[in-house]
């Protein structure tokens, strides 16, 4: 089960056109940048995004919605 903020940034990731920034799921829906952070994690080990891992690869800084995750919706 899907809480309504899980929802609403499944919903923002497929509006936007490229991957999904914790500040943009932040300023989005009014939240701390830590609350927006573990909320896409949880959304990593549910299988619907997928992390990608900043220039140097030590930090993920961009989320992609999960081809699979589509198919779901």
């Amino acid at each position: 089960m899907k809480s309504m903020t899980e929802r609403e940034i499944i919903r923002l990731a497929c509006t936007l056109a490229r991957p999904l920034r914790p500040i943009d799921v932040a300023t989005h829906l009014n939240i701390n940048h830590r609350t927006a952070v573990r909320t896409l994690q949880v959304l990593c080990a549910k299988g619907w995004f997928s992390p990608i891992a900043g220039a140097v690869g030590t930090h993920v800084v961009r989320y992609e919605l999960g081809r699979s995750a589509m198919q779901r919706l």
